[in-house]
């Protein structure tokens, strides 16, 4: 895939996510400006552009905070367990331990609705 495909999916499924969840940090309800957390990393292409593996967050809950995504991942663990549950995370580790076959024009089908899952 190439890099400018990367871009746009990116683009796209940050769109897509706020779409879904709505534009309010998931953890502290913050409006305005977002960034979209990856649960699993972004290097697993298996779930970079999975709609449930993105965590809208506001900047302190993302990055910046003693209590936040980066700074404090057991406690964003343990936050993202009791919001969405343990079903939400057995299927995001069993996706991660597939081998993401998924083509840019796949994954795009995916992200606009057209298909249920891109893998």
């Amino acid at each position: 895939m190439k890099k400018s495909e990367i871009k746009k999916l990116d683009t796209l499924s940050r769109k897509r996510c706020k779409e879904e969840y709505g534009v309010r940090c998931l953890i502290c309800g913050r409006t305005g400006y977002l960034n979209i957390h990856h649960y699993t990393s972004r290097r697993m292409r298996s779930c970079r552009w999975y709609i449930p593996n993105l965590i809208p967050l506001c900047p302190k809950c993302h990055t910046f905070g003693l209590w936040s995504a980066h700074q404090n991942p057991e406690w964003f663990r343990k936050q993202m367990l009791d919001l969405r549950g343990k079903k939400w995370l057995d299927d995001l580790v069993a996706r991660s331990n597939k081998i993401y076959k998924g083509s840019y024009e796949r994954v795009l089908k995916y992200l606009n609705g057209e298909i249920e899952d891109y893998l």
